[in-house]
């Protein structure tokens, strides 16, 4: 939900909103008729990563020698902590409760002055997994969360195997009882080196909600869902094929050390290092996979620890909600131009060996009371993309399906796409 993953959310007065949107953008009409739709050469295999160098490195491994492996590998948690004494214990014990165990859990525990490390460290001998705290404090000028969930994987990294697998997840959080094993099943599942989980608000936190923002919440869901399908119709990405879902929150990322180590870590920004982890591992070619099954269950509290994150965005939204909804969901013709530049950018690649610069785009805001005029334009486009994709030969998406191992692309119906914050 976009409460949970607005780390990278601007004052809402400030941004920039679709009235600001270039003459070529203003109509999805004029803008698929001006561009031709990507269609692969004969033999040109569908959904290929991102990035120069292609560097898929799970996908050599079939699906048995994944499963083999993958079951095995060390697996260490790393969680930024401050100030967490009401929530650290429970956060453990969702994490002992797991049927396969992390190896290791480190508490980075920054500018703390609370108990929340003596009722860690209360706990080791309930704890079927190495416990480590390591206790810091940063200057408060550079503290925050983003800094700290760097520093807390580069330290997980540091005494990882070269091939362990890294996660991380919130110090107020309670992953899922089988979140371990869902995580490991995707890697298995999927040639991919980083999965991002699904983040709900604990059952008796979703309470404390009121109805009319967990109504606008599936709204700007239902019209992501749209844009998610819309981009995979024309770039597939068949080792993270619909349905999906559509976050990247610190409070659950799972990643492999190899494809954390190629990007360089968590990104070095005070807020938003989900976010720019994610797209960290697009711009390197590292595939990734949004698992609906893979949960963690997060408190609503008002005041949080990360600047911009969830705790501010509730705060601001009780007292009046939001003109624009989440800066991820943007226009439709936006999104068509993003993905067309990323298109291109993946063939000059392709074709070159110097280094050329990943696209970016400006980002628009859409205001929340013309949501669902874009929601209709997101359809009409996603109606006609569906059309053409019935053009292309059969034989060319089988052969993507097969040399990865996956589930072939399928289109679900609009009830299947909207996925709700209500806790299960």
């Amino acid at each position: 939900m976009s409460f949970l993953n607005s780390a990278a959310l601007g004052t809402p007065t400030t941004a920039k909103t679709t009235d600001d949107l270039p003459k070529e953008e203003t109509s999805e009409r004029s803008y698929l008729a001006k561009r031709k739709v990507y269609t692969p050469a004969p033999g040109e295999p569908l959904g290929r990563p991102y990035g120069p160098e292609n560097p898929v490195l799970n996908s050599s491994l079939t699906s048995a020698s994944r499963h083999s492996l993958l079951w095995k590998k060390q697996r260490v948690v790393a969680i930024p902590v401050c100030n967490e004494e009401d929530y650290i214990v429970p956060c453990l014990l969702a994490l002992a409760a797991q049927k396969y165990k992390a190896d290791k859990v480190i508490l980075w525990i920054n500018n703390t002055t609370d108990d929340t490390c003596q009722r860690a460290r209360s706990l080791i001998d309930q704890l079927p997994f190495e416990l480590e705290t390591v206790t810091v404090f940063y200057d408060a000028a550079l503290a925050s969360a983003g800094l700290a969930r760097r520093d807390a994987m580069a330290h997980a990294a540091r005494a990882a195997s070269s091939d362990a697998i890294l996660f991380t997840t919130d110090a107020d959080s309670e992953v899922a009882s089988d979140w371990i094993e869902s995580i490991l099943a995707a890697f298995v599942r999927y040639p991919v080196d980083a999965v991002f989980g699904r983040v709900l608000l604990l059952p008796d936190e979703y309470k404390k909600i009121p109805a009319h923002l967990h109504e606008d919440e599936q709204a700007e869901q239902a019209y992501g869902a749209l844009l998610e399908q819309i981009a995979l119709l024309l770039n597939p990405e068949p080792y993270d094929p619909w349905p999906r879902h559509l976050e990247h929150s610190g409070a659950s990322i799972a990643v492999t050390r190899q494809a954390w180590s190629k990007v360089g870590g968590i990104p070095h920004i005070p807020s938003g290092e989900d976010r720019g982890f994610y797209q960290a591992l697009r711009q390197n070619g590292i595939p990734v996979r949004h698992a609906l099954d893979v949960k963690v269950y997060v408190s609503a509290r008002l005041q949080g620890r990360a600047q911009g994150g969830m705790a501010e965005t509730l705060a601001r939204r009780l007292i009046a909600q939001d003109e624009c909804i989440d800066d991820i969901f943007e226009p439709v013709s936006r999104r068509l131009l993003r993905i067309r530049k990323e298109l291109k950018y993946l063939r000059e690649s392709r074709l070159s060996m110097s280094n050329q610069p990943y696209p970016e785009l400006p980002v628009i805001r859409i205001r929340r009371n013309e949501l669902q005029r874009h929601y209709e334009r997101a359809e009409r486009v996603l109606n006609f993309l569906s059309t053409v994709k019935r053009r292309v030969p059969e034989n060319l998406q089988s052969a993507t399906a097969d040399q990865y191992d996956t589930p072939r692309l399928a289109l679900t119906d609009q009830g299947a796409s909207v996925f709700h914050d209500r806790p299960e």
